[in-house]
């Protein structure tokens, strides 16, 4: 006879030999065997799982008990982001379900640092962790750890960044992603992804599945190279450059257990034809605004003309009547001036009046 004590209510029993299995609820389980040994398990695990399980296999002979303690872990593949916000750059190593607590470590050039932040949900578990750090060197790589010590899984992150590249508008340009042996074994499955970054946005340009070898393009201007992807080179070439190609580019290898980061800053300049058409275009356009500028100042002039001369015409009747009047004025006061003259004359000219006795003589009749 075999005996599972189950220490606490458990539901979903099943037993895994070679006899009839039967489903059973409850604490005590007996499982009629021929075998010496069975074995039990619990499908659709939870962490109410967890707890301490009695096996009792009796026989006619011997009997014989075994305790067995089960605890239950959670580890879903962690991943890492590469993020820009405004002139800050942020790396965020993540894990939306753990259990237990993980530990995460960050590297700068493999000299342990401290996380910005950290957040975390999941009172009881399994837990969901963001951790987040600020970029503080771009010449330098960073190395995110996450390891689940009751599982015995370690996730590892690694970001660097590139040089900057300058190149001319049609150019091409070739950006570097390798695939390192360090951290991927051969027959492990893995995800190649190309995407641009742009105020905060990742467009992406091309993917790769390694399990099916199948390739997708979101630009007709992005190529890789068949011979160097198959020896686990998946540098890219962009072709046909536009000054809208500048920006930075992203280069994420991802597995079960790794997921790299690989940063290019591309500048594209203008073509020296092209310069040469913005500089006569420039010349043009300065020469329209110059001419603008002469005829507006020329329009001013007259409006300021013709409103100065509209006034004028309003001030002279007034000014002309006061005039007229003072010189009637004048007129008049010098015509009564020579009257006086004269008159003072005239009375200066006159002789005096002769006495003379006279008698009165009457004609005759």
């Amino acid at each position: 006879m075999v005996m599972w004590n189950i220490l606490k209510p458990r539901k979903h029993l099943f037993c895994m030999t070679n006899m009839s299995c039967t489903r059973h609820e409850g604490t005590d389980v007996f499982l009629p065997h021929s075998h010496i040994i069975s074995e039990w398990i619990s499908r659709r695990l939870s962490l109410l799982d967890e707890g301490i399980y009695t096996c009792y296999v009796g026989t006619a002979i011997q009997a014989i008990t075994n305790k067995v303690v089960l605890k239950v872990g959670v580890f879903l593949t962690p991943m890492m982001k590469y993020e820009k916000r405004n002139t800050n750059s942020f790396l965020i190593c993540s894990v939306l379900s753990v259990y237990p607590r993980p530990i995460i470590t960050w590297k700068m050039d493999n000299t342990l640092i401290s996380e910005n932040n950290m957040e975390e949900t999941g009172s009881l578990g399994p837990f969901s962790i963001n951790s987040t750090l600020n970029i503080t060197g771009s010449n330098s790589s960073y190395e995110c750890t996450i390891e689940n010590s009751l599982l015995k899984q370690t996730w590892t992150g690694r970001w660097t960044m590139k040089d900057g590249l300058h190149k001319m508008q049609t150019e091409h340009v070739s950006l570097s992603c390798e695939l390192v042996n360090d951290y991927f074994s051969p027959n492990q499955d893995f995800k190649v992804t190309w995407s641009r970054m742009e105020s905060g946005i990742s467009s992406i340009l091309a993917y790769y599945l390694s399990s099916s070898q199948n390739t997708t393009f979101y630009e007709s201007r992005f190529s890789w190279n068949k011979e160097l992807k198959n020896q686990s080179d998946f540098s890219m070439n962009l072709m046909d450059l536009r000054l809208s190609d500048s920006g930075e580019y992203l280069c994420n290898i991802s597995s079960d257990e790794y997921t790299l980061l690989t940063i290019h800053t591309v500048h594209i300049e203008p073509s020296q034809e092209t310069a040469s058409d913005n500089k006569g275009l420039w010349i043009l356009v300065a020469s329209l605004i110059l001419v603008a500028g002469l005829i507006l100042v020329l329009c001013l002039i007259l409006l300021i003309r013709k409103v100065k001369s509209s006034t004028e015409r309003h001030r002279v009747p007034t000014e002309s009547t006061h005039d007229d009047n003072a010189s009637d004025n004048a007129e008049e006061n010098m015509n009564c001036d020579k009257v006086e003259r004269m008159a003072s004359v005239l009375e200066a000219l006159r002789p005096p009046a002769a006495e003379c006795n006279c008698s009165t003589w009457e004609a005759p009749p």
